[in-house]
């Protein structure tokens, strides 16, 4: 029982009752390898793949924000307006103090008093100026008038003058014939004659008289306009002074305190200082969107190599930074419009998500201005709305093959190596 050939007997021994399967049919197994390579390659054929690359971008507001920015150094000193406010072009925003304080006060307050103060005395002077010359021009105006008076008198008695010469010479010729025929003698002639002749020469007195009245108002006509002149050219240097004083004072006033304004017409959008803060020139005040806002925009910077495959009205894919794709998804949008002509550094240096601020590599970039259909979100019973400066990717979908000359691919590169020169 015990014994070897016993043990090894046991351990060799079947437990059960062996049943053996037959085997499948080698027709079955070439059916199928033949249906799953016919299925494989049927989808290599008819099968497509659209080739797909991600591009960043952010949201902007049509029209697009236009940025107020600090000329000067110095601390806000009054905020004029509200965020959502509307203003106007010329509006003021802020206030903003630069001027420098000595011992001794303001060196800029103390400099636009004494400006003040010259300018005032300038005026006072103008107008004794102004007052003088009315004086003088109405006093000759006055004496012009008088010798107008004089002039128009000595007239009416000079053609009186004429009138009684004319008779005087008409009766000398009727005494010179008188004396002919003999009704009167030669001493009567004589008389009549010398009385024409004394005539004459009270009419040339009234006449020389006339012609000195005339040329009196020649005379003060002249003058009225050269002493005019002359105040006239007193007044434009005294204005010339007040007006090299005024913008001393506005230089003045500019180093004490400057006024930013709206350079258009819209609604503030962020206010980026508080008061009482030191700004520094260049530094970003105040935010406003120009008018009312149309819409939201997608800018996009696309390599050139996928800029030939896009198209108006394409579709894209949208996934925002501060939505994430797996909570929220992805969310549809259409090209707009496509830039023709590579985007500058200066113009893509103002949007913070461009390539050019975080890319080190060097590429040509082209703008490409998306439309997204959705720009207000529902999360736990609220909307969330999008925001100027949002990061977003973007999918874009650009050309579409077979999947076999996705596979064939080298092959394509591996003879355009070998080929040799192409020729029309």
């Amino acid at each position: 029982m015990f014994r070897k050939e016993a043990i090894e007997a046991r351990s060799k021994g079947w437990s059960g009752q062996a049943i053996l399967l037959s085997g499948i049919r080698s027709s079955y197994i070439v059916a199928f390898t033949l249906t799953f390579f016919i299925i494989f390659f049927c989808f290599l054929i008819f099968g497509n793949y659209t080739r797909r690359i991600n591009v960043s971008g952010e949201i902007v507001s049509s029209p697009r924000a236009v940025n107020v920015f600090s000329s000067s150094q110095g601390f806000i000193t009054r905020i004029n307006i509200q965020r959502g406010e509307k203003v106007s072009i010329g509006q003021p925003l802020y206030n903003i103090n630069v001027s420098h304080v000595t011992t001794s006060g303001a060196v800029n307050e103390k400099k636009r008093k004494s400006l003040l103060n010259q300018l005032n005395d300038l005026n006072k002077i103008y107008e004794r100026i102004k007052n003088n010359k009315a004086a003088t021009i109405e006093l000759l105006n006055t004496q012009k008038n008088r010798y107008e008076i004089a002039k128009d008198s000595s007239t009416a008695i000079l053609e009186k003058a004429k009138e009684g010469l004319n008779v005087m010479q008409s009766n000398m010729d009727n005494y010179r014939q008188y004396q002919r025929e003999g009704l009167i003698n030669k001493d009567q002639l004589t008389n009549q004659t010398t009385i024409y002749y004394q005539q004459q020469n009270n009419m040339l007195g009234i006449m020389s008289q006339n012609e000195q009245n005339d040329l009196q108002v020649l005379t003060l006509e002249n003058q009225i306009r050269t002493q005019s002149a002359d105040y006239d050219n007193q007044l434009y240097q005294i204005e010339i002074q007040k007006s090299a004083l005024e913008t001393q004072i506005i230089d003045v006033e500019a180093d004490g305190e400057i006024i930013v304004t709206s350079p258009v017409n819209g609604h503030i959008d962020t206010l980026n200082v508080t008061l009482g803060q030191t700004v520094a020139p260049g530094d970003s005040l105040a935010q406003i969107i120009p008018g009312d806002m149309e819409s939201w925009e997608l800018i996009l910077w696309v390599p050139d190599s996928a800029v030939p495959w896009l198209t108006i009205n394409k579709t894209v894919n949208i996934r925002y930074d501060a939505l994430p794709s797996s909570k929220f998804g992805q969310f549809p949008g259409k090209i707009k419009s496509i830039a023709h002509s590579p985007a500058s550094p200066r113009e893509m240096i103002t949007y913070p998500s461009s390539p050019m601020n975080n890319d080190s590599n060097i590429k040509t970039w082209y703008k490409v201005v998306v439309i997204p259909k959705v720009s207000k979100f529902s999360y736990k019973g609220r909307l969330i709305p999008v925001e100027n400066g949002m990061k977003a990717t973007v999918t874009l979908f650009i050309d579409d093959r077979r999947l076999y000359q996705w596979i064939l691919a080298p092959l394509y590169d591996v003879r355009d190596s070998a080929q040799g020169a192409v020729n029309d």
